[in-house]
């Protein structure tokens, strides 16, 4: 895939950079060029990936950044890692990332799009390529080189609801049984105390992470397993990025208090137009209240004050998001194998 059409004071060069401290340079452009992304999610912010690369330590990262002239107009965060016999070329975030993608500038796109392919073709270290989470929206879907053999099939399910304007009519989006679910769990939770809601502050976030993680893996302990926050790296990554999101009003770390204990967390991301709810957490001694069903109806009311257009539920198909009504929409896949021209040509030669 080449590029065509453009000037010569307008040509876009793509450069790799191969470890965390280039990276990291790059922050105030990456976060630039978010901003002009409209589909971009949090997963894709400077602060989510880089924190990724530090707690995860990918051992090739392989950001391809693309310029015209001075100005960043597309980022394309990749790494190479060894599965089986392939090195496999993907894309950063996985593990903690719903929607993986690449950032690149609307006004530039495909012409960046094509700058970043033609990298990934030369680049010699890879055997196989696979990029999962892509979002419908994803330009990578659509934007495709003739010069590689891509499948290009679903890969996973998020879900979420379309919200109204006003507070009073979440009660026409609800399927009754979720309404009255609803009520019974504010009904029991009101007879068995006080009951408060809190928002992680600068002061308490650290704390309110440590009984996130404490909740989660006590929820994901009675399906006799660790949960994913359960790793110490998984951790880490969450101190790091929290503060962060905190600061740009994207993080609200939820707690629902009764008699002043936290019995249940929920983690969400209020970004743009969309509220995501990225992980939960509840004390089992207090199922029977169904703290959870209380407290993401509080989300939900607040994404609504806030003109949030969209709840997303994110990867899976837990049965909750089915009580509240939740539509599913597909994540994809593309692979490719090893261009052939490119092995002939780096295939040594046979001595005459």
């Amino acid at each position: 895939m080449r590029t065509s059409g453009l000037t010569a004071d307008v040509v876009l060069r793509a450069r790799p950079l191969r470890d965390l401290a280039s990276a990291e340079g790059l922050q105030p452009e990456w976060s630039d060029l978010w901003s002009r992304c409209p589909h971009a999610t949090t997963f894709q912010r400077p602060e989510w990936l880089l924190a990724w690369m530090r707690s995860s330590e990918p051992s090739h990262p392989l950001l391809i950044e693309v310029r015209r002239k001075d100005q960043l107009v597309g980022l394309a965060p990749l790494l190479i890692y060894q599965s089986g016999s392939e090195r496999v070329l993907g894309l950063m975030g996985g593990g903690v990332s719903d929607y993986l993608d690449i950032v690149v500038h609307p006004d530039f796109a495909n012409e960046a799009l094509a700058a970043i392919w033609n990298h990934i073709e030369e680049e010699p270290d890879w055997t196989s390529l696979d990029l999962t989470d892509l979002p419908s929206t994803s330009q990578l879907l659509h934007t495709l080189p003739d010069d590689f053999d891509f499948t290009k099939t679903a890969h996973d399910v998020c879900s979420g609801l379309t919200l109204p304007s006003k507070i009073e009519d979440l009660k026409n989006l609800f399927p009754f049984r979720q309404l009255r679910n609803l009520r019974n769990a504010r009904n029991r939770l009101r007879r068995a105390g006080s009951v408060h809601i809190e928002i992680a502050t600068r002061e308490n976030l650290l704390s309110f992470l440590d009984t996130l993680f404490d909740l989660h893996g006590q929820r994901w302990a009675l399906a006799g397993q660790p949960g994913v926050l359960a790793d110490p790296a998984i951790q880490s990554f969450h101190k790091t990025v929290a503060p962060q999101l905190l600061d740009r009003g994207v993080l609200r770390l939820y707690a629902l208090r009764l008699n002043g204990r936290i019995i249940a967390s929920l983690y969400a991301l209020f970004e743009r137009d969309t509220a995501r709810c990225y992980l939960q957490g509840f004390d089992p001694e207090y199922f029977r209240l169904s703290p959870g069903v209380h407290l993401l109806s509080s989300v939900i009311a607040d994404a609504v004050r806030e003109g949030k257009q969209k709840i997303d539920f994110l990867r899976g198909r837990e049965l909750y998001k089915q009580h509240w009504g939740a539509a599913e929409s597909p994540t994809f896949r593309i692979q490719a194998s090893r261009i052939p021209r490119l092995q002939e040509a780096t295939r040594p030669r046979r001595a005459a």
